[in-house]
């Protein structure tokens, strides 16, 4: 019982649809902004610029190769290393719109499926909106230098998040595609 604990303060009653977009948005937003900030200082020690360019492949591969691992690791100590260790299952907007994940038996989300939800559903099946699958995508481009690849990528990426809208909007459980992947749900409640 004691695993239980901290997901029984939450109500099992689904997370109403437009929260949860809200909440996926900002987070996507502020995970991006905080992503940028080492991206930009690479790109404008390389380039003399302060604006930056969205392609990484423009930068030296090995400048390339670093911004986008940073771009990711960022991202995934917003949605990993947050929710886990600091928030109870939520990331910052979660947190303050009132919901949280959990795995799907009712325990404490744990590193593994935080790692199957976030890194293999969300970077890299999903991977239509969060910044991560682009830095993914980004550093393929740099190491292969096939913008087919990419570009086979990138509309695959966006296909299977639009697939997982739809299995938010119209499925009972309304669980995303990186909610099956890591055996994970969200539920409203909480502080």
């Amino acid at each position: 019982m004691g695993a239980q604990s901290g997901a029984l303060a939450f109500q099992s009653e689904k997370v109403n649809i437009f929260r949860r977009a809200i909440a996926a948005l900002f987070d996507i937003y502020i995970s991006s902004v905080l992503a940028n900030i080492p991206i930009l200082i690479i790109y404008s020690i390389e380039t003399g610029e302060t604006q930056m360019t969205r392609d990484l492949s423009s930068l030296s591969t090995l400048s390339g190769i670093l911004a986008s691992v940073l771009g990711i690791l960022i991202v995934s100590v917003y949605y990993i290393v947050i929710p886990l260790y600091k928030f109870d299952g939520q990331t910052l907007m979660k947190r303050l719109l009132g919901f949280k994940i959990i795995k799907t038996d009712g325990t404490k989300l744990d590193l593994k499926t935080m790692l199957k939800r976030e890194i293999l559903g969300s970077m890299i099946v999903e991977g239509g909106f969060v910044s991560s699958a682009n830095y993914l995508r980004q550093l393929i481009l740099i190491l292969t230098g096939s913008q087919l690849l990419y570009t086979g990528l990138l509309y695959t990426s966006f296909a299977t998040t639009i697939l997982s809208i739809i299995f938010i909007l119209f499925s009972k459980k309304q669980r995303a595609l990186h909610d099956y992947i890591g055996n994970t749900k969200v539920l409203r409640g909480g502080e």
